[in-house]
């Protein structure tokens, strides 16, 4: 394994005192408890919903994939591996405000600094149930294609947002949302590491919150997004759309009326499922398994497993999911991560109080996306440009709402790509 000092800062960044190297490393007690509860953890038997004859999730995760899951978790995991892979790449944390009256809060991020005095700070968000976790793969390949930091054409970082992984919560004092959070990474990014005229990339909440980046922080000069969900335009000519855009919103109301009940309960009664979520680890791997499950594309992973009943899975999408629970539940952060839900999805019939429809990013700012076809809410490109100078268009064959975690490579082309037209224009 290459050590964790490439990408250090050196030469091009400076960092200020108010930034520490941090590593990754849970209290062993922790762990130890982690696997006595899940031991004592029951799972209920077979009934028709979880067990369904004709081998569907149509109403819920399957009972056999949890059985399964649970014995990899308590025999084969090793979150001392995922720690590793973690501090392998230079840690930090940071005493970043909050709002403008200077209130601070700690944020851990990966920050991996060029040497190169022309590299391109991009910052890199994630969602949920999502984490630090999902960029690993796609800084792993830029590590192999640039061993020396002299060559790499970036400064890297990846935070933990506010209330998720190794970051503080916000403040319990009001309801903080997604232009918070942005407030949070543009004075990380500026006030804190001196980067400027930065790129964000962002899937999940991270696109939303990159959208109000574009839109309200003059620092933050593109966004690269893979995911955008946005209304048509008005008396749009639905005759016009491919069969893959089709296709696309077939996918979209599958997500909106069989697959976003979640959601709803994570925005009107999140205090209720952070408790709840929060008093078993079986239960949480059930909860954000299934998400990986119906938001990854099947291409991405092979199914190389099989399951009694012969049913076939990803044994290194089993290891993804557990790790990112681990993550959630190592440090006790699902409760603190539900707050975009109140922001993102209607409620009662009332439209969400801020939408991407509402942060539009236009000239002369720079907007490119990349468009996968097993995202949850795929959007035509059309729909996409009415809310953004889109100077960057890319559609995949294969991908998912875990698109950094499903196709590191394919998102480090787009990465590059997308830099390059920025240069040119």
């Amino acid at each position: 394994m290459l050590s964790s000092t490439w990408g250090s800062p050196s030469g091009t960044v400076q960092l200020p005192k108010e930034v520490a190297p941090y590593t990754v490393n849970i209290d062993q007690g922790q762990l130890d408890r982690t696997q006595t509860l899940l031991k004592l953890s029951p799972i209920p038997g077979e009934c028709y919903e979880n067990s369904l004859p004709d081998g569907s999730r149509k109403l819920g995760l399957r009972r056999e994939w949890l059985v399964e899951a649970k014995r990899v978790w308590e025999e084969e995991f090793s979150w001392r591996a995922v720690e590793s892979q973690i501090n392998s790449f230079p840690n930090f944390t940071a005493s970043v405000p909050v709002n403008e009256q200077g209130e601070q809060i700690n944020v851990q991020f990966l920050g991996i600094f060029s040497q190169n005095p022309n590299a391109v700070p991009v910052v890199f968000l994630h969602g949920w149930p999502g984490s630090i976790l999902e960029f690993l793969p796609l800084f792993s390949l830029l590590r192999e294609k640039y061993p020396d930091p002299a060559w790499l054409p970036f400064h890297l970082i990846a935070p933990s947002l506010p209330g998720f992984g190794f970051s503080d919560q916000f403040p319990n004092d009001r309801n903080y949302g997604m232009e918070d959070v942005a407030f949070v990474v543009d004075s990380l990014m500026v006030g804190t590491l001196g980067l400027k005229n930065y790129v964000v990339q962002g899937g999940d909440i991270g696109s939303r919150i990159a959208r109000v980046l574009g839109n309200r922080c003059e620092q933050c000069s593109a966004v690269l997004v893979n995911y955008s969900p946005v209304p048509p335009p008005e008396s749009f000519d639905f005759t016009t759309l491919s069969e893959k855009d089709k296709r696309g919103l077939e996918r979209g109301d599958w997500f909106r009326n069989d697959g976003s009940a979640y959601a709803m309960m994570a925005a009107s009664r999140p205090g209720t499922l952070g408790l709840a979520l929060s008093a078993s680890p079986l239960a949480l791997l059930a909860w954000i398994g299934e998400k990986y499950l119906d938001w990854t594309d099947p291409l991405s992973f092979t199914q190389d497993q099989t399951l009694p009943s012969g049913a076939r899975y990803s044994r290194k999408l089993m290891n993804e999911i557990i790790a990112s629970v681990a993550l959630y539940w190592l440090t006790g952060k699902i409760h603190t991560s539900f707050y975009s839900y109140r922001e993102a999805f209607a409620l009662n019939g009332r439209a969400p109080p801020s939408s991407n429809a509402q942060f539009p990013v236009m000239a002369p700012k720079k907007v490119g996306m990349m468009w996968f076809p097993y995202e949850v809410i795929p959007t035509p490109r059309a729909w996409i440009e009415k809310y953004s100078n889109l100077v960057f268009w890319r559609e995949e064959e294969v991908g998912g709402h875990f698109a950094q975690l499903e196709q590191p490579e394919v998102l480090a082309k787009g990465l590059e790509d997308f830099i390059k037209v920025l240069q040119e224009k």
